[in-house]
């Protein structure tokens, strides 16, 4: 699987607005899409086969969760051959934490605590 994870590059976006910070917290919005992001913590290109074979869904559900993470911006795909890997976007995970931090923080601020 190595030939693909130099494919699995993609750009992060320089900062998050309120559309994007919906659209994440969407696609993060059900436990089996948080299962299925929790299989990338290694960093390698998965296809939704080996996805699948991780969980109790059926394919074409993971396939439909891998969907909408892709749409969400959370994952990329890589088209190769007759078969597509997934890849996480790190960066975008890390911006949506900072995004969700910052919204608590300033909610802290207002309260005045």
């Amino acid at each position: 699987m190595e030939p693909y994870r130099s494919r699995c590059v993609a750009s992060d976006p320089s900062a998050l607005d309120a559309g994007d910070i919906v659209d994440i917290a969407k696609g993060l919005a059900h436990p089996a899409r948080i299962a299925i992001v929790e299989q990338f913590e290694c960093g390698q290109p998965l296809c939704a086969g080996d996805i699948a074979a991780r969980s109790p869904l059926a394919q074409s559900t993971v396939s439909e969760h891998l969907r909408i993470l892709r749409d969400s911006g959370i994952l990329y795909s890589c088209p190769d051959g007759g078969r597509t890997f997934y890849c996480i976007r790190p960066g975008v995970l890390r911006q949506f934490g900072e995004a969700v931090t910052e919204l608590y923080d300033r909610f802290e601020a207002a309260r005045g605590t």
